[in-house]
């Protein structure tokens, strides 16, 4: 998780056309304006604000809901969401936008595992353009709810926590050069499972997100720099009974990205990181030695024809577990489109994780499974999706291994 956030924001930009236009050029700047700024379709008209609404409902089956090895209990959820949008133009450049995706799960007969989520795509944004600066100031939340997707869990279903990322990202464009900077100040606070007593909760914690980095446009459309950043991690479970240390991490390296055709892609990030936890007398570290090694990422997006496309990504770095602690991840993805069927998109997936916690437990863990999805527009405003998902999960530790199927049906109306 650390990790992520501090490469997160240092993606460099991406040329989307054969001549490389700078995003702070006027031209760019022109193209970002409308784009922020344009109201488009919306559903309702509130003064200056636009906004558009939709809803959905879900309902899926898991047949484990609470991730164990023996006894797996299945259960049948309903996910009632509400989804909407809002763009206010401030000024001809500037404009605040607002997303949120949110809704409840309630299962049928484990109603202790009942909650509220949040989509991670939730954010109010506010652009700012002036000269050659843009300055994004944001605040970005989401509630995680599933177990399963966590790799390093297991032996919970009640799984909840919320994360808000309050910050700023300033891009400075010299046309050949882009220098990005950003700050995140990053909760996350345990909405269930025990708030990391020693019952095996997640812990509330806090982190301070630093990063920056430089790239250099070698031609159009291929960029070269490099990346930095730094992430003071504070857990406020630190000292009970299942020790959460707080941490300090950082990395430095750099990174390529570059159109290898006109339909396949490719960017790479890659470097050193650290992870250091702080001893403290109170408490009951296993492990208070600091972590370090190289961290690479790897994006590959393909469209083989207008038929078939697909992305795929792995690499490793050093991420936070569930209960807190350094753990040496290597982890990849692959997901295609086929559009094969009349007015039927196939979506397919493989992910797979491989972990090893550094400091308390030492587990070793793999979790890998196959996913497929069936989608339909039915009306202008209706569509449909049919999903299926497996997890498997082994560990060196004994109980700690699972089989998750989950089964999801999902209607989405646009009003």
């Amino acid at each position: 998780m650390a990790l992520l956030l501090l490469t997160g924001p240092l993606t460099s930009v991406r040329g989307q056309e054969s001549i490389r236009m700078s995003m702070a050029s006027a031209q760019a700047a022109e193209a970002q304006r409308l784009a922020a700024t344009t109201i488009g379709y919306y559903n309702l008209k509130l003064g200056p604000t636009a906004w558009n609404f939709g809803t959905g409902l879900g309902m899926s089956y898991n047949s484990n809901v609470n991730t164990t090895e023996s006894n797996p209990e299945g259960d049948i959820i309903f996910s009632p969401q509400i989804n909407t949008r809002m763009l206010w133009p401030v000024s001809e450049l500037n404009s605040i936008n607002l997303s949120l995706s949110g809704g409840y799960s309630a299962y049928l007969k484990t109603s202790q595992n009942d909650r509220a989520f949040i989509g991670p795509g939730s954010e109010l944004s506010f652009n700012l353009y002036t000269g050659d600066f843009w300055i994004n100031l944001h605040d970005r939340f989401s509630i995680t709810e599933n177990t399963y997707q966590n790799p390093s869990v297991a032996n919970s279903g009640n799984y909840s926590q919320f994360q808000n990322a309050l910050g700023v990202a300033p891009t400075w464009d010299l046309n050949k050069i882009i220098v990005k900077a950003g700050y995140d100040h990053v909760n996350y606070d345990s909405l269930s499972g025990g708030n990391g007593q020693s019952s095996g909760g997640q812990p509330s914690g806090s982190s301070e997100v630093f990063s920056a980095s430089a790239g250099y446009a070698l031609k159009p459309g291929m960029q070269l720099g490099l990346e930095l950043g730094d992430s003071i991690i504070n857990y406020s479970a630190a000292g009970t009974n299942y020790a959460y240390p707080n941490a300090n991490q950082w990395n430095v390296g750099c990174f390529y990205d570059t159109p290898v055709s006109e339909y396949l892609h490719f960017t790479i990030h890659g470097g050193y990181t650290m992870y250091t936890p702080q001893s403290s007398g109170t408490t009951t570290s296993s492990s208070s030695s600091s972590s370090g090694g190289m961290y690479v990422q790897i994006n590959i997006t393909h469209r083989l024809n207008q038929y078939i496309s697909y992305s795929l990504s792995g690499g490793r770095n050093l991420t936070t577990a569930f209960g807190g602690g350094a753990t040496e991840q290597y982890f990849a993805l692959w997901g295609a489109n086929w559009q094969i069927v009349r007015q039927v998109s196939l979506g397919t997936t493989f992910t797979y994780n491989h972990g090893t916690q550094l400091d308390v437990g030492g587990e070793i863990y793999d979790q890998y499974g196959p996913g497929i999805t069936l989608s339909r527009q039915i009306t202008e405003k209706l569509s449909s999706s049919l999903s299926y998902q497996v997890y498997w999960r082994g560990s060196n530790e004994q109980g700690r291994n699972y089989t998750v199927n989950v089964v999801s049906l999902n209607l989405s109306y646009t009003f």
